[in-house]
């Protein structure tokens, strides 16, 4: 996890730029009657000790601290932090990251883990990453990641706070989709006004300045009774409880409403993600309380550039071209800041981008930190569908393809736009049986000269699913149609390997060669980058998941599709060698000349520049006769490493799989609208603001209790 967000830490922002940026001062001023803080202090029952100080000093009326080093966890996440701070209501004797309002890790002085500011403004290469490369420390930086995430991803979180105290100095960090920001060091020990300025505001802060969402509310049990027995209609819902449901206002970008339009959910969400940083697509079944209807709502966060569409004027759009097998548009916009019963024009934003050299607003932040833009953004479909992995036999998983293709064929012609992240996880099996293509929300409009240079730095897709050509190459590269059309036939050799190999699935064997195919990577030091595609190059030449292994696992004419397809894409590869980076400049033009003077190259070159090929292999072996029509899916979860594997790599890391990462097979009856999430886990998601926020009159500081406040800091 550290790896994927380690380019994402802006700072050292100065402490006082801090809470001016981000933690609005109290109504009244924080008492300066503190003493410092004793350097003398028992290494046992350290957090107790602060957190007595701090309740016996009155200093945060509103909140209430618990050290939670030891304590036994109240959800099934048993992460915990040293110390987690409360609404004063909450008395759950341990620790519950749903009602978590922030939290406090005390380490010591050795293991902060950023380069020093010094090391950081001395360095003319200008660092990626303010992350020290040390071993020891990757494991503190990771830990503190992995609390954030949790917190993001059990509450609904435009943006949060922690604290870290490394011995006798301190750090504030504010965390969102964007990435960290995170404060020079400040000694807390003996200049203690820092730390009780942050826990003096953050006590008067409102829960919207807390980091809280304030468009999303707890539902009333009316509401709850009249969305469960429709909720509960849907396979994978009968036996759905009815607590813990939330309800989400969504805002349309173009529709103006009179009245704000909610919808009714489960906390428990049917798609989520465990990634911080990024779109963190959480995906619901909701009741819409305007009409009575189920639909699909996707919870994301769209990147913020200029030649990025939203999605919602994407599907808009197609359905202007009347393009067929997409999801039924119902509301899509970004999330409103305030939302009241005025339209709001204020969107929630990340700003973790605002403090970074390129924005021009800071002198304080060395390096190169590669943080984008987001804003929070919900859409509605009106279409729902289940996972392609639950294929009825391989003939509709072949028809199911077909239609996506359709799909794509049919917004690329009509309106430029191309798709860019084709995956198992973006084709649906609609309830008529037919293909569903969606999330279109990284699609771009093609220059009509071509593809056009990349956008970002980072590469668009699904790792598992990106063409050989740019996994090879992911920096110069154009994404162009081939790359999408190759991309539906790994989907299709992937669901053959995945849900129909369960005879297979226990030989590692079978095992390392699913993931080499389509997990592999290398970092590349002559393109300072993470490749890929060795596995794919050795698979279209029939090297490894051979045409053998196909016909083992399928006995119907979608064999014949799977092998000719391979072929196509093999001709388009024709002399790419998978050592292509370790070649010379000449030897590098004296093959591309080579795949110039082919024909076959050339034609399958000329093939592919429509989705006309693919659609007439499909279609020729689907009016073919079927003997066996009962090979359904054998889905068992996913035999890969997590998708994990594909944000470390996106953020320029090789990788390499973790045994601690675990294997989830989809939970519901539809997928997600991005495959590069994880399913829910069991645990729901909270709204822990709604609690009892008051005004307390200014407390009495006890500096003699205070000055024992110094034995939290470990040496």
């Amino acid at each position: 996890m550290t790896l994927a967000i380690m380019d994402k830490f802006v700072g050292p922002m100065p402490v006082d730029d801090f809470l001016k940026e981000f933690v609005p001062e109290a109504p009244m001023a924080c008492p300066k009657d503190c003493v410092a803080f004793s350097k003398d202090f028992s290494a046992s029952n350290t957090e107790g000790t602060f957190i007595d100080a701090i309740h016996g000093s009155g200093l945060c009326p509103n909140l209430r601290f618990k050290n939670t080093t030891n304590g036994v966890a109240t959800t099934s996440l048993m992460i915990k932090p040293d110390i987690s701070v409360f609404s004063r209501s909450h008395f759950d004797a341990g620790a519950d990251w749903g009602a978590t309002e922030f939290w406090i890790e005390n380490k010591r002085a050795s293991e902060d883990f950023f380069i020093p500011d010094k090391s950081l403004r001395a360095d003319p290469k200008n660092p990626l990453s303010h992350l020290a490369y040390n071993k020891g420390l990757w494991p503190v930086c990771g830990q503190m990641i992995e609390y954030a995430s949790t917190l993001h991803r059990i509450q609904f979180r435009v943006f949060s706070f922690s604290v870290a105290l490394f011995g006798n100095t301190g750090r504030l960090f504010r965390w969102d989709r964007s990435g960290v920001v995170y404060t020079q060091p400040f000694e807390w020990t003996t200049h203690p006004e820092t730390l009780f300025e942050f826990f003096w505001r953050f006590n008067y802060l409102s829960p919207a300045e807390r980091g809280h969402d304030p468009t999303v509310f707890p539902a009333t049990e009316d509401e709850i009774a009249r969305a469960l027995p429709k909720l509960r209609t849907r396979e994978g819902y009968e036996d759905l409880r009815g607590d813990n449901f939330s309800k989400f206002l969504v805002q349309d970008d173009v529709i103006h409403d009179e009245e704000p339009r909610y919808y009714i959910a489960s906390t428990e969400a049917a798609w989520t993600t465990n990634a911080l940083v990024g779109r963190a697509t959480f995906g619901y079944l909701a009741y819409d309380l305007a009409t009575g209807g189920l639909v699909y709502l996707k919870d994301f966060w769209r990147l913020d550039l200029p030649d990025i569409q939203k999605e919602g004027d994407i599907y808009r759009e197609l359905e202007g071209k009347n393009v067929s097998h997409i999801a039924k548009l119902g509301r899509a916009g970004d999330v409103p800041l305030n939302p009241g019963s005025k339209r709001s024009t204020s969107v929630q934003r990340t700003r973790t981008q605002d403090f970074v050299k390129e924005a021009g607003l800071v002198k304080w932040c060395p390096g190169r930190p590669r943080v984008e833009p987001y804003v929070h953004y919900r859409l509605v479909l009106n279409t729902l569908g289940k996972p392609l992995h639950q294929f009825k036999s391989t003939r509709q998983l072949c028809e199911v393809i077909r239609d996506a293709i359709i799909a794509h064929s049919e917004a690329y012609g009509g309106t430029g736009i191309l798709h860019r992240d084709v995956s198992a996880g973006n084709i649906l099996i609609g309830d008529d049986g037919k293909g569903i293509l969606i999330d279109w929300d990284l699609s771009k409009k093609l220059p009509r000269d071509g593809g056009g240079r990349p956008r970002r730095a980072t590469r668009t897709g699904t790792w598992q699913f990106i063409s050989m050509g740019l996994l090879m190459n992911p920096t110069t590269r154009p994404h162009e149609l081939q790359d999408d059309l190759e991309s539906f036939f790994w989907v299709l050799l992937y669901q053959i390997v995945q849900c129909r190999g369960a005879h297979m699935s226990m030989r590692q064997e079978f095992r390392d060669a699913i993931t080499h195919v389509f997990d592999s990577s290398a970092k590349s030091d002559t393109l300072r980058a993470v490749v890929g595609g060795t596995g794919k190059c050795l698979c279209l030449k029939d090297s490894t998941l051979a045409s053998g292994i196909i016909e083992e696992l399928v006995k119907t004419p979608c064999n014949e599709i799977v092998e000719e397809m391979r072929g196509l894409f093999a001709d388009f590869y024709l002399h790419v060698a998978v050592e292509a980076g370790l070649f010379s400049e000449s030897m590098q033009r004296k093959i591309e000349e080579k795949r110039a003077r082919d024909p076959l190259v050339q034609a399958a070159h000329t093939t592919l520049r429509s989705s006309r090929a693919l659609l007439d292999i499909l279609e020729k072996h689907l009016k073919s006769p079927w003997e066996i029509t009962d090979d359904a899916s054998e889905y068992l979860g996913e035999i890969r490493p997590s998708a994990l594997a594909s944000k470390k790599r996106k953020h320029g890391q090789a990788f390499h799989a973790d045994p601690r990462e675990d294997f989830y097979p989809a939970r519901r009856w539809y997928s997600p609208p991005g495959s590069s999430s994880r399913p829910a886990s069991i645990q729901q998601r909270s709204l822990s603001y709604h609690s009892d926020f008051t005004l307390a009159n200014s407390p009495t500081l006890h500096g003699n209790v205070l000055s024992s406040l110094g034995s939290l800091g470990k040496p």
